[in-house]
């Protein structure tokens, strides 16, 4: 009888443990972000250290997330809101399957162009020169992508380069074959800086307040892409324009929200688990909005 008992009880230990497994596994969400080095990739870690059913998943970035979301790799994703606009331009029905979860912060459009330019801001870019975007997929790339989408008459004439980094800065500063380069980061983000700053002496930054920008670029749902924003006097001194009187003075610019959406077919099937992704989510955020404020 006693050997009969010790066999029920491992039985039930043993379908216990099966059955939280099965709890895990059905709460899991595959979270894509980005470059492992770079702020999605930590924002995904901040949640994850908030809601342990979250698998962060190392990616290419924004369109590469839209693209393992609806081909169901990933339960979700940290992507840029032009990135929906890009996407929905290429397979609309997928965006459908996407509900935005919130927002993690805002990021700037950065220009920098070389100084003997005197170019002033974005618009002012002609045919005859060539912006850095880094390669396909990447932020800088994206926004161009939506940029021309938006405006192909003013942005798709400009010749485009696929060097990104401390290369695109380098470029830029020699300024014989690219003149301007794309960076899409948080104000003050380390590359802007560091890298950006040492080049000062033949680098600066320009206006990206393309006004048409913020009341013709919408995602497939009609939404509104891109807003005004600010890069503040004196936050890049080596590199912004020199004020009237002193010190340097504020650049304009557009600035795009970095997302959290999550596919639907996931949220239908896991409603209880999504509430606590979603909780875990806002509790992480302030911890996230320190990635895009960083001292």
């Amino acid at each position: 009888m006693k050997k009969i008992y010790l066999l029920l009880a491992a039985a039930a230990l043993s379908m216990g443990a099966m059955m939280t497994t099965a709890t895990a596994d059905a709460a899991k969400f595959r979270l894509c972000t980005g470059n492992s080095q770079l702020n999605y990739f930590k924002a995904g870690h901040m949640v994850k250290a908030k809601f342990a059913g979250v698998e962060v998943v190392e990616t290419k970035g924004s369109l590469d997330n839209l693209d393992k979301v609806t081909a169901g790799e990933c339960d979700g994703a940290f992507v840029q809101s032009d990135a929906m606009l890009v996407y929905s331009n290429r397979n609309a029905k997928a965006i459908s399957s996407l509900e935005r979860a919130g927002v993690l912060y805002q990021e700037q459009a950065h220009m920098i162009c070389n100084r003997k330019l005197d170019l002033g801001r974005m618009v002012n870019l002609t045919k005859d020169m060539t912006v850095a975007i880094g390669p396909e997929g990447s932020g800088a790339h994206t926004t161009w992508d939506a940029f021309v989408l938006a405006d192909k008459a003013r942005y798709g004439k400009v010749v485009t380069d696929n060097r990104s980094g401390i290369r695109a800065v380098q470029a830029v500063a020699d300024g014989s074959q690219v003149q301007c380069a794309l960076v899409i980061t948080a104000l003050n983000s380390a590359f802007m800086k560091n890298d950006a700053q040492n080049a000062g002496d033949r680098v600066v930054l320009v206006g990206t307040d393309d006004r048409d920008m913020t009341t013709v670029a919408k995602d497939a749902r009609g939404q509104y892409v891109y807003s005004y924003g600010e890069i503040p006097a004196g936050t890049y001194p080596r590199i912004q324009p020199t004020g009237a009187v002193y010190g340097t003075k504020a650049i304009g610019t557009i600035q795009v929200d970095a997302i959290f959406v999550a596919n639907v077919n996931w949220i239908n099937d896991h409603e209880r688990e999504y509430d606590a992704l979603l909780r875990a989510f806002q509790s992480a955020k302030p911890e996230i909005s320190k990635l895009a404020q960083p001292q």
